[in-house]
Formats: structure tokens, sequence, C-alpha cells
């Protein structure tokens, strides 16, 4: 388990604060899925695997499910942190966060992608919309506006042209470069932009 535990260590801050069993519900899950496809590994291997109870599991998550979802968020949130700190904008956010999707993806995550595991795609898809709505807009609409009653309908769009370019990339073994990937997923999602900035309301 050290090569998962170093990729878990690595990406950010996600333990920090956190109780240690929530650090090994997540690293069982990471390791079971590298050898099992997500959609067939139970709670209870995962208790097994983490030393702890089933009741631990639940206090700390909803389900299986719940526990990729909030690792992804975190990852997310620790790629936007990186972002913001290298003051990036316009096509470079987007080159940077292939860089990083490339560069911390768990072995694990990227079989089980390979494997077209609908439910991990879902959840990937999941994790995009709170990447897009709470972190990406923000480096084209400002904190306090808001884009009307329409937002869902963008929010989803942004999500979905981000997972499917990303899903696809990965399956093609990083064939692009994360410069020539993130170059294409800002020119292609510009008319999304363009209509969050024109429909900005303060």
């Amino acid at each position: 388990m050290d090569k998962t535990k170093e990729v878990l260590h690595i990406n950010g801050n996600f333990i920090e604060g956190q109780q240690q069993s929530k650090e090994w519900i997540t690293l069982s899950l990471l390791y079971l899925m590298e050898t099992k496809a997500y959609s067939d590994i139970k709670v209870t291997e995962i208790a097994k695997k983490s030393g702890l109870a089933r009741q631990t599991i639940y206090r700390n998550y909803e389900d299986k499910d719940d526990i990729l979802y909030d690792y992804l968020c975190h990852q997310f949130n620790f790629f936007d942190d990186r972002i913001k700190e290298r003051q990036l904008a316009e096509a470079d956010v987007l080159i940077a966060f292939f860089e990083m999707w490339k560069e911390f993806l768990p072995a694990s995550l990227l079989y089980n992608i390979q494997l077209s595991d609908r439910k991990i795609r879902q959840i990937i898809y999941r994790s995009l919309e709170y990447f897009v709505q709470y972190k990406y807009t923000a480096y084209f609409i400002a904190p306090q506006a808001s884009i009307g009653e329409m937002h869902y309908y963008v929010f989803r769009s942004l999500s979905s042209a981000l997972h499917g370019i990303l899903i696809e990339w990965s399956l093609q073994h990083y064939e692009q470069s994360p410069e020539q990937i993130g170059k294409l997923t800002y020119q292609l999602t510009d008319s999304i932009r363009q209509y969050c900035i024109e429909h900005t309301i303060p």
C-alpha cells in the first residue's frame, strides 16, 4: 500500500485535520482498485483492508461512492490551490489542470477508467461539477456575481465538456501533451465562458 499512500500524501492536504480513519478508508479503497473493478468492491472489503469496522466507514461517509467523490473533490481543491499560487489565467488554468491530473492521478483510478467502469465515470463527472461551479468559474466570473437562472445548464455543459476530454485523454494514455489538450479544451469551451461573462448579474 506504500505507493498508494504516497500518492495520497503528495496530492496536497487531503488528510490535514481529518481523522486517521478517513485516511485509511481512502487508501484502502484506492489500493483495492489497483486489482479490482470499482463497482465490484464492497464496503466490507474496504473495512477489512483498512482494519476498521463498517460502522466507522459509515460514520465518515454515506457510502462507497462518497469516499471516492470526497477524494476527488479534495484533489481538485489541491489543483486549484496550486493554480492560484502560480497566478495563472485563461488557457494556462486548464493546461495546469491537465498537467496535475496526469501527474497525480493514482494508477488504480486510471486502471478503472480504462476498464470503462460507468460508476467511476459518473463520480468523476460529479466531482468535476463541483470543480467547475466552485473553483473554475471563479477565474472568469466575479466571486459575488451570478449568471441567473440558466447557470444550471451552463455549469453542466462546461462540466460535460471537461469530463469528456479528460476521460478520452486518459484512455489515450495522454497521447497529447497537457498544453495541447488544455488549449483545445479552452478553445472548445470559449462560447460557454463568453455566455457566463455576458450574462453575469452583479
